[in-house]
């Protein structure tokens, strides 16, 4: 991409300047890339070793509620599911990685009060109820770190645009306008020189 401007010494400092700051620019951008990089695998890291525990115990959760569901029936298993209270306090807070900002929300508060008879229902209802108990922190876990891949990850690709956009579109554009201008002046230089010279000719 060619950089219209005049040729004259003016404009040859201002492209000059801005090929500095370019420079300067492209290397910080470079730098902050890298540092997402690695906190963004850090964080994948967090996130799929949780991600696979969840995924262990999950199944078993919802098979315990199934093998009661068969044992008890159907309507019993939902019944007691509506006549337990549930008590839920979370705090959304907002946190940073690499100055990219996501929620984390955190559990102050989670409990399951049975209100059901337990006569209607079978010890894997309660199992289940038990372990639901204790994924659900993990869960909400879960989905912060999850939010906080996803934005890390469209953080990462549009510094990754900026840094090739400096460094394979700016920087060679005003690299190649400053050599073009720079010619033309010497041209110029060596045109009026010449000129002078026949003038001082004809003077002589």
């Amino acid at each position: 991409m060619k950089i219209r401007v005049n040729p004259t010494r003016m404009q040859l400092l201002r492209l000059k300047k801005r090929l500095v700051m370019s420079r300067r620019g492209h290397k910080l951008l470079k730098d902050k890339m890298e540092g997402l990089v690695q906190a963004f695998m850090e964080l994948v890291g967090e996130y799929a070793s949780l991600r696979d525990e969840i995924d262990r115990e999950v199944p078993r959760t919802l098979s315990l509620f199934m093998l009661a569901s068969g044992i008890s029936g159907e309507e019993a298993v939902t019944a007691a599911l509506e006549e337990t209270d549930t008590r839920l306090e979370v705090e959304i807070e907002r946190k940073s990685v690499m100055s990219v900002g996501y929620p984390e929300v955190e559990l102050k508060g989670f409990e399951l009060r049975p209100s059901y008879s337990t006569l209607a229902t079978t010890t894997d209802f309660d199992m289940a109820s038990a372990s639901m108990r204790d994924i659900f922190p993990r869960l909400l876990e879960l989905a912060s770190k999850e939010e906080a891949v996803v934005r890390m990850a469209d953080e990462i690709e549009k510094t990754r645009r900026r840094v090739n956009a400096l460094e394979y579109v700016m920087i060679p554009s005003l690299s190649s306008t400053i050599k073009e201008i720079s010619a033309k002046l010497e041209e110029n230089e060596r045109s009026s020189r010449a000129r002078l010279m026949k003038v001082k000719d004809m003077i002589m």
